[in-house]
């Protein structure tokens, strides 16, 4: 069983995701790490190389993490090998010639399992897997790019600032705020936690709509998907749109006032309080156990 895992790079450091699926990988069979190489590599020249090499050394199973590059790289080259494709998958298992996979549908209202003959490709959600403890940096076999002439590079703008936080689709914590917090003012709160967590901050909706909060920490059907190991719900009252992006969390706490709120039927541990009372109490008692240990 061949398998290879398409890696990304960032900050000159393979990503949290592809050291996931090479270990992954390791525990299927004979893994192969690719990084495709190059000046501002497009995923159009990404795939094109990828299936290059695919057609002489014929692998079973291609991952890719469920980012926005993993999943743009796997499904063109999945089409490119006339592949089965499987996009944010959170769990797969391999038995014989065929491979199986779990994966939200209908904004995260069903789990479908879904099987395929291999060869196949597949994108995977980051924390889907776990990665082991003390785990060796895979080696890394390097691809150059194919020359996709149709695209040419325009210019790289980075996003507003995380304050140094990880980001949002890696994170194994998450600390997000909704409505309930009533304002920005009280994010500062809602930072203090984070920090002490060394968690990502995150956010629903309607606080991005309001403005509280940029944009790129929504959770949710038209934000990020996230699977932290630990995702604390701050004053979310649970619509469809949020749960659809958090549901495949690890373990979910609530916090909110409302004991009748949606979000409580998803979280494994819900506290009905004020939020507000809760924040405080709940950093100063995560502080406490940090200098204990």
């Amino acid at each position: 069983m061949k398998v290879w895992v398409i890696a990304e790079q960032k900050d000159g450091e393979l990503r949290r995701v592809s050291r996931e699926l090479a270990a992954k990988g390791a525990s299927i069979g004979d893994l192969t790490v690719l990084r495709v190489t190059g000046e501002h590599v497009s995923a159009l020249a990404a795939a094109t190389a990828l299936a290059e090499r695919a057609k002489t050394e014929s692998p079973d199973l291609v991952l890719a993490g469920a980012t926005p590059t993993g999943r743009d790289v796997a499904a063109r080259l999945a089409a490119k090998l006339t592949r089965a494709y499987f996009s944010e998958c959170t769990d797969l298992t391999v038995e014989g010639s065929s491979i199986e996979v779990s994966r939200g549908m209908y904004a995260g209202k069903v789990r479908a399992r879904m099987r395929a003959p291999l060869p196949a490709v597949c994108s995977v959600r980051p924390n889907a897997f776990p990665l082991p403890e003390g785990a060796a940096e895979p080696a890394v076999t390097d691809l150059a790019a194919s020359d996709a002439p149709r695209l040419a590079f325009v210019r790289f703008e980075p996003t507003a600032s995380s304050g140094g936080r990880v980001p949002l689709s890696e994170a194994r914590v998450i600390v997000s705020g909704g409505r309930g917090l009533k304002g920005p003012e009280s994010w500062p709160q809602v930072e203090a936690l984070a920090d002490v967590l060394g968690a990502a901050l995150g956010a629903s909706r309607a606080v991005t709509d309001a403005g509280w909060r940029p944009n790129e920490e929504q959770v949710g059907q038209t934000g990020k998907t996230v699977t932290p190991d630990l995702y604390i719900a701050l004053g979310i009252s649970g619509a469809i749109q949020h749960l659809a992006g958090m549901t495949s969390s690890k373990v979910i706490v609530a916090v909110n006032k409302d004991p009748d709120a949606d979000i409580f039927k998803v979280a494994d541990y819900g506290i009905v309080g004020d939020v507000f009372e809760f924040l405080p109490a709940f950093t100063d008692a995560v502080k406490q156990v940090k200098q204990g240990s």
